[in-house]
């Protein structure tokens, strides 16, 4: 019996080359292979991770954790379980943040300075926040770890967490 639909024939026809599927499929997925090959290793996980030390003054705390690259350093501390009282930038809208960049300077962070050198440069928006909410706290080397994008190039980095950031859990 032949299928109504000639994209769905099992049998040999002119799509196929006077092929059955099966060899075709067989066709294809060697095809793939070879394309695969060319592409060289597979990515692992291990390519895009990079570690990070979290020294938390309050806690008397040394941690170092993995990051995904492409994550803020914020994330990656939240993901362990550091800093998990601190709101993220840009993220949905809602009444507390607006979804509108930085919004406190709960998470600053004094980077270590030979990564300070390497992380993109601050906008506005967290230059703002750091004068308004931590001036008298301020370092040559102060950020909010929700501004940090992880890259390669931030393997191995070190921030301490003052014990002096502002903590607004009981204003929300």
């Amino acid at each position: 019996m032949q299928s109504a639909n000639p994209q769905l024939s099992t049998h040999p026809g002119p799509q196929t080359g006077g092929l059955g599927a099966a060899s075709s499929r067989g066709a294809l997925a060697a095809g793939s292979r070879s394309l695969a090959a060319a592409a060289g290793p597979p990515a692992t996980v291990a390519g895009s991770t990079v570690m990070c030390t979290f020294i938390v003054s309050k806690k008397k705390q040394k941690v170092t954790v993995p990051g995904i690259v492409g994550w803020s350093l914020l994330e990656t501390a939240k993901h362990h379980g550091l800093l998990s009282h601190c709101t993220d930038s840009d993220g949905d809208w809602n009444y507390v943040g607006f979804g509108e960049g930085p919004v406190s300077a709960e998470d600053h962070v004094v980077v270590e300075t030979s990564f300070f050198e390497k992380l993109a440069p601050m906008g506005y928006q967290e230059r703002n926040i750091l004068h308004a909410e931590v001036y008298e706290h301020l370092t040559p080397t102060s950020r909010l770890a929700t501004c940090i994008t992880l890259t390669k190039d931030l393997d191995g980095i070190q921030v301490i967490v003052p014990e002096t950031n502002p903590n607004l859990t009981n204003y929300m």
